[in-house]
């Protein structure tokens, strides 16, 4: 194998090789009892016809688990992620995170050779691959999605820089029925990184074509979309073939995860095993272990928190909140359940972003003012924050990268993070904001109020008492700051249509894993839901300069530095250009900082085997999903 650099060999051999034991010899296979009564019956073939030839050999923490059994989750979202997707993460991505060093090995693919140069990767399929519905996987199904989904125009009207080097599109060739090769114009060392989270690959061709233009007469295929409410095409393409996590939200498209999708009401979820899974335990036993995963859809937070106490529920992550962790312990026997603390794994908890392409003129040119920003994080009593929210567990953190980052610097970690109004009244009246109103909130240079709102979706982390804090150590300096809790939904609507003063989120992406390819709060991206930083020059970005607004010559300077480390051949220069980037998110403070490494509760029912006590609960490596999560088992 032709490997990158030296890292590349630690990421295939060692881990791949070793830690993951290679693959299994002929051996006799064991199933859970209900496939093989599926088996006796004749709906199933035999286990050893539905596994690959190399099956992937995982083992648990607590050792071999036993067949059998029903999780209880929940979620407040209808048709988005839940403790469902974060319990058992049915994604199945081509490579994987290891879940203490965090670097990458194959995963759905059995090998990975990378050229010389990283332009070049080819991937080598399981052989006898199959998906759920028996069908076999193979490098027909990624060709699918390239020739017929990423080359389609309707279906993707731009493609993204994760499948372009040099302005050029990646060439993707099947070499043979488990072979594909992606080609690039130009290096792309990180290719691998954003097939952590990419999904392009579950994309069964047997399945999807008939809802593809290219294989239906359009005539035929309008009818069938106009019956169920779709009036173009592709909008009902993308409602066959819509995943979450890799995982399917429609009931008949197939998936290579370990469960499918066999029940969906408003009120529930339904998941069963996947028989054609391609992981085995040491011993051989086909898995995963649990049969079943029953998900509750509720109204609120507050429901779930009610369902913890009273053991309604097996596991819960995303519904869980530090400030409840001293209830959560007592009631520990009455509901059945251990409360784990995981590492958040974020870079900061609570980040806050205002709007540089702001349509309001005054307001946008004082957001661009980085005094502004600095004065901003320095009016914040982040003390107050960790005592008052995280109970003491977290640490006063500007947003940057993690301490265990090749591109962390200790300073970048503490840069204006100081609680010092004084000098934060100083930087506000060096920007022209000395002129204060009968109320004492200060002016803006048009002689407006400086007023902002910052408009956030509480979710994940604790957002609305953090939130409310930052706007009273505001107002402490004369800035009219006020709060507006929304959906999720509408966040969704209104921050990448540019129609937000400020907003908060979660600051992850701060991993080696995600900073390099998804650096969104440290450079302006495709406008999305979550961030509020620069819309207008994400899209000027993302469209070479159709659309959206042309940024100042500084931010081209940083988009520059991100796109020239996406390309270097030579890791110490692509740490270079990225410590730049992380230097200039510490002097401009393109997203502000709150508290970092606080703890993150996870329900556990106490039945639950081979869940680890530790890990990190972050995006960035799939929350539970580098965790071995199919080798779960109810010990009941």
């Amino acid at each position: 194998m032709q490997l990158l650099e030296n890292r590349y060999f630690m990421l295939f051999v060692v881990l791949a090789l070793v830690l993951f034991s290679g693959m299994t010899a002929a051996q006799d296979y064991g199933e859970a009892p209900m496939l093989t009564e599926m088996v006796e019956a004749g709906e199933l073939p035999q286990v050893d016809e539905r596994l690959p030839v190399e099956p992937l050999v995982v083992e648990g923490y607590d050792g071999i688990g036993e067949y059998g059994g029903t999780i209880r989750t929940t979620t407040t979202a209808p048709e988005g992620i839940g403790d469902d997707y974060l319990l058992m993460p049915f994604y199945a991505g081509l490579v994987q995170p290891h879940p203490e060093t965090h670097e990458l090995y194959p995963h759905l693919a059995r090998d990975i050779e990378v050229s010389e140069d990283a332009t070049t990767f080819t991937f080598h399929l399981r052989e006898g691959l199959r998906w759920s519905d028996g069908e076999p996987y193979t490098a027909d199904d990624i060709m699918f999605w390239y020739e017929d989904m990423l080359l389609n125009e309707d279906l993707t009207p731009v493609v993204g820089h994760q499948f372009r080097r040099d302005g050029e599109t990646v060439e993707v060739t099947k070499v043979d029925d488990y072979t594909v090769e992606f080609k690039f114009a130009a290096p792309h060392p990180f290719f691998l990184n954003y097939l952590v989270h990419g999904n392009f690959h579950v994309r069964p061709k047997h399945y999807l074509t008939q809802f593809h233009i290219d294989y239906v007469s359009e005539e035929e295929l309008l009818e069938a979309a106009r019956e169920e409410g779709y009036e173009l095409w592709y909008d009902y393409f993308w409602a066959k073939a819509d995943v979450v996590f890799g995982m399917p939200v429609a009931l008949d498209l197939p998936t290579v995860g370990p469960y499918m999708i066999v029940g969906k009401t408003a009120e529930r979820r339904q998941f069963e095993r996947n028989p054609y899974f391609w992981k085995v335990d040491t011993e051989g036993n086909q898995l995963p272990y649990i049969d079943r995963i029953d998900t509750q859809i509720v109204s609120d937070l507050e429901v779930i928190q009610g369902m913890i106490m009273s053991g309604a529920v097996d596991f819960v992550g995303y519904g869980t909140d530090l400030r409840n962790y001293p209830m959560y312990r007592s009631y520990e026997d009455e509901g059945g359940y251990r409360t784990l603390l995981w590492e958040s794994g974020m870079g900061s908890e609570v980040i806050l972003m205002v709007n540089q392409t702001h349509e309001d003129l005054a307001l946008r040119e004082l957001f661009q003012d980085k005094r502004v920003r600095q004065a901003i994080s320095q009016a914040i009593d982040r003390d107050e924050i960790n005592e008052v929210v995280y109970f003491g567990q977290g640490v006063p953190r500007q947003y940057t990268v993690l301490d265990t980052s090749q591109y962390y610097e200790p300073e970048f970690e503490t840069a204006f993070i100081e609680y010092d109004p004084e000098r934060a009244n100083e930087l506000l009246d060096e920007a022209g904001l000395d002129e204060y109103d009968s109320e004492g909130f200060r002016l803006r240079p048009d002689g407006e109020r400086f007023m902002f709102t910052v408009e956030y979706y509480d979710y994940e982390t604790p957002k609305a008492p953090v939130v409310e804090l930052i706007i009273q150590h505001l107002q402490e300096v004369g800035i009219d700051a006020r709060s507006r809790s929304i959906s999720g939904e509408l966040m969704g609507e209104r921050a990448p249509a540019n129609m937000l003063d400020a907003n908060v989120w979660h600051g992850d992406k701060a991993t080696d894993i995600l900073f390099p390819t998804n650096a969104q709060f440290f450079i302006p991206m495709p406008p999305g839901w979550e961030r509020t930083i620069w819309p207008l020059w994400g899209t000027w970005f993302q469209t070479d300069g159709a659309e959206g607004e042309e940024p100042p010559e500084h931010i081209k300077e940083l988009y520059g530095w991100w796109d020239d480390m996406l390309g270097a051949p030579d890791e110490e220069r692509r740490i270079e250009l990225g410590k730049k980037i992380v230097q200039a998110q510490a002097e401009n403070l393109w997203a502000i900082g709150t508290v970092g490494e606080a703890p993150k509760p996870l329900i556990v029912n106490e039945d639950l085997r081979n869940f680890p006590e530790e890990g990190f609960w972050v995006w960035d490596t799939i929350f539970t999903g580098s965790h071995y999560p199919s080798t779960y088992w109810l010990d009941r």
